[in-house]
């Protein structure tokens, strides 16, 4: 469902904007594990890197789980358990999750809870998601991964698609969402749902091209009415004389024209019909000509 995503920011301004406070009540802002590895994008796809939030628990064990960090993560889950020596070999897509589903799949299982993060302008949009951690079978470096979780879309996105990114909305939803070993996972469950406290609008189709990566990716465009498609004049008499045709008429009562829609074939001349015509011609004529025998 969830196919793009847009962080225009540069790495320190996500560090900024993901201002929290730990359970001590300080006012902190994450640090980042390996900044270098992200690159701001108005048009992030699958396989590319993101900004991933998560507790710092996870990469340090003995740190409080409260503290968060920043860590850039390929989009597209490849879970630990994968053998394979090239994850790009990975047979299922798993830039989403389903919700309903997600307790279920082993792909999804032991996995830690992450908070994707995509800039809309105005805040940070900050989406529910599971990360994992995989290391290549014959050694190498790990290679973090992650999913967005989806739900139910709102009433307001219903008519776009039936599933939207699951949000989470708030700094509380957000610490409950990160804070594994204070909440449980059936807490933070309840966190997934859809909302209607979101704003969006249609942009250009340019962003079906990952390689277009502007700030048009982003710009609202302005939805014109349909257009009603031209019909041919040679359509528009078949379908009159369809609408008002008797159907007391006989076959040779059709147009004599081809269209679109009928197709009248012309009489195949064999040597059977010439001579059942000459025939004909002979009885009612008699000065007309025989047909030359060999």
């Amino acid at each position: 469902m969830c196919g793009r995503t847009a962080c225009a920011l540069g790495a320190d301004r996500i560090r900024r904007a993901c201002v929290y406070r730990d359970n001590h009540g300080r006012t902190r802002q994450p640090e980042w594990r390996d900044a270098d590895k992200y690159s701001p994008s108005y048009n992030k796809s699958p396989q590319s890197n993101s900004p991933v939030l998560v507790s710092r628990r996870h990469f340090e064990k003995d740190a409080d789980s409260s503290e968060r960090v920043l860590a850039a993560m390929r989009w597209g889950l490849v879970p630990a358990w994968f053998r394979e020596a090239d994850p790009s070999k990975m047979q299922y897509k798993t830039s989403n999750c389903c919700s309903d589903t997600m307790m279920e799949k082993p792909s999804y299982k032991a996995d830690g809870k992450d908070d994707d993060e995509e800039w809309k302008g105005w805040r940070l949009l900050t989406m529910a998601g599971i990360f994992d951690c995989w290391e290549p079978p014959d050694g190498g470096d790990a290679l973090y991964t992650y999913t967005i979780i989806t739900v139910d879309a709102s009433k307001g996105l219903s008519d776009i698609h039936h599933r939207m990114p699951a949000i989470l909305d708030g700094d509380e939803a957000i610490r409950k969402w990160l804070d594994f070993t204070e909440v449980s996972t059936q807490e933070a469950l309840r966190l997934i749902h859809s909302t209607e406290n979101i704003a969006f609008h249609p942009v250009s189709t340019i962003v079906n091209n990952s390689r277009n990566n502007t700030p048009e990716c982003l710009a609202p465009i302005g939805l014109g009415p349909k257009t009603e498609t031209k019909v041919s004049t040679s359509s528009k008499m078949m379908l009159d004389w369809v609408k008002n045709k008797s159907p007391k008429k006989e076959e040779g009562d059709l147009p004599r024209w081809s269209s679109q829609f009928i197709q009248i074939a012309a009489p195949k001349r064999t040597s059977a019909g010439l001579m059942h015509q000459w025939l004909k011609k002979e009885e009612g004529d008699p000065c007309a000509k025989k047909p030359k025998t060999q």
